[in-house]
């Protein structure tokens, strides 16, 4: 049998989990036994508790604590990825969001006109097109298919 202390209000209860039926927990608070029904809600948490005839909830002034774990500051550059070049000014083709290079539609030494796509990277499961700034030749490819890339690192450079 499973005991937590709960805090409400600044009040400590002793709760013990008599029987955990998933989303029903059947628990004893201060000797009284009810039957807890657990939703999933974001931001906050309202429990809902269902003893027989009584019903419980916590008082409306209670407060509510969330943590959330926090981002890494910066992107990690693994030992098999070199760092990424400095952009140049006026050719680069820059990440418009951090995501995974998917596709890379041009090579070296192309020919590309202002508004093409010249890859797609892969953010929250969405096809982003990176389109060339300007007209010119793709000079330089910084990147491949596979690879993380974080919001503004440059892709690729155009003269």
């Amino acid at each position: 049998m499973s005991q937590y202390k709960v805090r409400v209000n600044g009040k400590d209860y002793i709760v013990k989990i008599v029987e955990d039926k998933g989303n029903i927990l059947e628990v004893e608070v201060e000797g009284t036994k009810v039957s807890v029904s657990l939703e999933s809600v974001t931001p906050q948490v309202t429990p809902v508790v269902q003893p027989e005839q009584k019903q419980y909830s916590a008082p409306e002034a209670a407060t509510t604590q969330i943590v959330t774990p926090l981002a890494p500051a910066a992107p990690v550059v693994k030992p098999e990825q070199k760092p990424l070049p400095a952009p140049q000014i006026g050719g680069a083709v820059t990440a418009k969001v951090p995501g995974k290079v998917k596709e890379i539609k041009v090579a070296e030494g192309q020919q590309v006109q202002a508004g093409q796509v010249v890859i797609i990277v892969e953010s929250m499961k969405m096809d982003i097109e990176m389109r060339a700034n300007k007209s010119g030749t793709v000079k330089a490819i910084y990147v491949k298919p596979g690879q993380f890339v974080p919001k503004d690192s440059p892709l690729l450079l155009i003269e």
